[in-house]
């Protein structure tokens, strides 16, 4: 089937009601200002790491595997750090989505482009 990217009235069927609900809640939220918006993130993140512990159990092992001298403390404050920044990168999935370019082009500076531009010249 050719996807002409036009809008289906079948997507209105309410099985989808709970999907257009979520893209909405996430419309609405990344209308806060970045910083905000990046503590709420991290927060949300912090929060998700007691109802996904079967993910935290994969991150524990995939740092002693990577890490193996590395102290409980240490581990812990990795295993923070990882799910706080899920949280942010589910924020920053919403940004790519909704925001504009120039909206993003605001709040990012973009350094070593004739780098890239080099080697793809080669």
């Amino acid at each position: 089937m050719k996807n002409t990217g036009k809008f289906s009235s079948s997507l209105l069927h309410p099985r989808y009601w709970f999907t257009w609900f979520g893209l909405s809640v996430l419309w609405l939220i990344v209308q806060l200002p970045y910083p905000l918006l990046m503590r709420l993130g991290a927060g949300a993140g912090k929060i998700s790491r007691h109802f996904l512990q079967r993910r935290e159990r994969i991150t524990r092992r995939n740092i002693e595997l990577c890490f193996p001298g590395i102290s409980e403390e240490k581990t812990e404050h990795m295993i923070a750090g990882n799910f706080a920044s899920l949280g942010m990168a589910l924020a920053e999935t919403g940004i790519a989505w909704f925001w504009s370019d120039r909206a993003v082009k605001r709040l990012f500076k973009v350094s070593g482009m004739d780098n890239l531009h080099a080697a793809q010249n080669e």
